[in-house]
C-alpha cells in the first residue's frame, strides 16, 4: 500500500470512528431525557401519594384525638422499657 491509500484509509476509519461517537452520543442524550422524564412521573407520583396519607392521618387524628395519644403513649412506654432492659 502506499502512503495515500494508507493516508485515506486512516481517515476513513476516522471519519467512521466519529460518526459512531456522535450516534452514541445521541443515544445516550436521549436515555438521560428517558430517565429523567421517568424519574420526574415518580416523584409526581410519590408526592401525591405521601400527600393524600398526611391528608388521611391529619383527619384521623382530629377525628380521634385520644385515641392517637394514647397510642404513642403506649408505644413510647413500650419502647423505653425495651430500651431500658437492653442495657442491663
Amino acid at each position: 500500500m502506499e502512503t495515500n491509500e494508507l493516508q485515506n484509509k486512516g481517515l476513513e476509519w476516522q471519519g467512521e470512528a466519529q460518526e459512531a461517537a456522535q450516534e452514541l452520543g445521541s443515544k445516550a442524550k436521549k436515555k438521560v431525557a428517558d430517565f429523567k422524564k421517568t424519574a420526574q412521573e415518580w416523584q409526581r407520583s410519590a408526592t401525591q401519594s405521601c400527600r393524600k396519607a398526611a391528608k388521611a392521618t391529619d383527619q384521623y387524628v382530629h377525628e380521634n384525638p385520644w385515641t392517637v395519644i394514647g397510642s404513642v403513649g403506649m408505644a413510647g412506654l413500650l419502647l423505653g422499657l425495651l430500651l431500658g432492659r437492653s442495657r442491663d
